[in-house]
């Protein structure tokens, strides 16, 4: 009767784990990146209709029309990735209704990767996408992610309420 493994055994054992780690690690790091991507999209499709619909909600039922884009746009403000993360503002003259700005801190001076503003003047929310602000030498993998999905081109639109 065996009591024992034998050395061929271990050997064998620890090859298959090195061969399904030097798999799945590189394939995890990739669904991260994915995931950035997605919530992108997500806030850009489903965020800002429900921001437009709850904005007409604060306006025309409330009789309301001192909101801020946090009133109506809830975006968790953190680290997404290494030094890649949301920021909220709503001091100056182009963000006094409120701006998310998704941002790479890995420049000297950070690059605004997407943007959501709203201007209860013009009674539009405000987006813009920039794949190319995405650091390559850091995050050349999400930068690729995103260019397939948005483009390499500076992206800006508007949603009216």
């Amino acid at each position: 009767m065996k009591k024992a493994f034998t050395l061929l055994e271990l050997v064998f054992v620890i090859v298959i784990i090195g061969i399904l780690s030097a798999v799945a690690i590189p394939k995890f790091l990739n669904v991260k990146n994915h995931s950035v991507i997605e919530s992108m999209s997500y806030t850009l499709t489903s965020g800002v209709k429900n921001a437009t619909e709850l904005a007409l909600n604060y306006m025309y039922i409330e009789d309301n029309t001192s909101f801020k884009l946090n009133d109506v746009l809830f975006i968790n403000e953190l680290e997404l990735v290494k030094n890649l993360k949301w920021n909220y503002t709503q001091s100056g003259s182009y963000n006094k209704d409120g701006t998310y700005s998704l941002r790479d801190e890995d420049y000297s001076t950070p690059a605004v990767v997407m943007r959501i503003t709203l201007d209860l003047d013009e009674r539009v929310i405000k987006y813009r996408i920039d794949c190319g602000n995405i650091k390559l030498s850091t995050h050349g993998d999400l930068r690729k992610l995103c260019a397939e999905k948005w483009g390499t081109e500076d992206i800006q639109g508007t949603v009216g309420f």
